[in-house]
């Protein structure tokens, strides 16, 4: 919900009928070595949430496209841990985390991409979230 313009004491309201009730995106920043190129990866789920299976797939694909080490930088969130995460850190030694204290949104960058996104997008429904 975000704010529109409109006629005094007058809300506007916007119907229409939705293909899927939520979309759960998951995303990575990454940065060159000599901060010459910036990327930016992401994954779309409709109608579901994504657990440590689906972000363990989304970094192995991730690894696919990044060289040498990656530092992951995240929040301790529950989908950041399970059996499938452990065994991918356990083959992967590339992937080295730090994470996040809790409740400190600012300080993770990939949120200002977020932010910027939410905004553009406000009020709007795209026809097909992948």
């Amino acid at each position: 919900m975000r704010r529109t313009w409109g006629l005094i004491s007058q809300t506007p309201i916007h119907r229409h009928h939705l293909k899927y009730e939520k979309v759960s995106v998951i995303s990575a920043l990454s940065v060159s070595p000599h901060c010459l190129r910036i990327g930016l990866y992401f994954r779309c789920l409709a109608d579901a949430n994504f657990d440590n299976v689906a972000v363990a797939d989304f970094l192995r694909q991730l690894l696919k496209h990044l060289r040498g080490h990656v530092v992951v930088i995240w929040d301790n969130g529950r989908c950041h841990k399970g059996d499938a995460m452990r065994a991918l850190l356990r083959r992967c030694r590339r992937i080295h985390l730090e994470l996040l204290p809790p409740y400190a949104p600012e300080l993770n960058p990939d949120e200002g991409v977020w932010n910027q996104t939410r905004n553009a997008l406000a009020n709007g429904r795209p026809d097909d979230p992948l």
